[in-house]
């Protein structure tokens, strides 16, 4: 029965990433902002078309060695060979894990800046000032992985830090980060895709001095400096 089980699970699956291909014809979007997907449930609700057509040769991987293992598995049954039927259903798991490691790493960045606290350490570590415009709750891996204290852009002190006294000193308003910004220290940015406009017309419009230096998800960085 087992065997059998896993050989329906890769049809569903192969059926599924079927689906998905046809389904991308007709349906386009793109990710939402960072604070819409907080919950793994609105995560999966914010995933756009697109995302899962990414991962579809993962599925059809998946539901390939589902298929053909269960297939080898009920062979080795009929012969009554049961050890090497349980190891052909073990063996089947390996491409499906595989696959859960790379489609984790793709979709990543939509869901962590981890990738750009990376970025950003050895650019940090002489000095410099890294920004992020967003809530405290969005940041929490920027917290884990930069190895820097960073400021908070455009954010309520008390909102965003209601127990005891806000540390003011983290939370900058816009020309506060101006004033870093024509500084001869490096600044980082953080910010949505969807404000790097209206930063870089603040930005231009006074210093002339304006770029964005990496990509990570649906935010970019921004410097004054190359």
């Amino acid at each position: 029965m087992g065997a059998i089980a896993v050989g329906v699970i890769g049809l569903i699956l192969a059926g599924g990433a079927l689906f998905t291909a046809r389904a991308a014809r007709a349906l386009n979007g793109n990710w939402g902002v960072m604070d819409a997907r907080w919950t793994a449930w609105r995560a999966l609700d914010d995933m756009p078309v697109s995302a899962w057509v990414a991962l579809r040769p993962m599925l059809v991987i998946t539901a390939v060695s589902f298929v053909f293992f269960s297939i080898i598995a009920l062979y080795c049954i009929f012969k009554q060979h049961e050890k090497l039927a349980a190891i052909a259903l073990a063996a089947s798991m390996i491409p499906a894990g595989l696959s859960m490691v790379i489609g984790v790493a793709k979709t990543a960045p939509y869901f962590s800046l981890a990738d750009v606290a990376r970025y950003l350490n050895p650019r940090l570590e002489t000095g410099g000032h890294a920004m992020f415009e967003g809530p405290m709750d969005d940041s929490s891996s920027l917290i884990f992985y930069l190895n820097r204290r960073f400021f908070f852009v455009n954010q309520n002190p008390r909102k965003e830090a209601p127990m005891g006294a806000p540390a003011t000193d983290v939370f900058l308003n816009e020309e506060a980060v101006l004033d870093k910004w024509d500084q001869p220290d490096p600044v980082y940015l953080i910010v949505e895709q969807s404000r790097a406009d209206y930063w870089k017309e603040r930005v231009v419009s006074r210093f002339h001095i304006y770029h964005q230096v990496t990509t990570s998800g649906t935010y970019v960085v921004l410097s004054n400096q190359l």
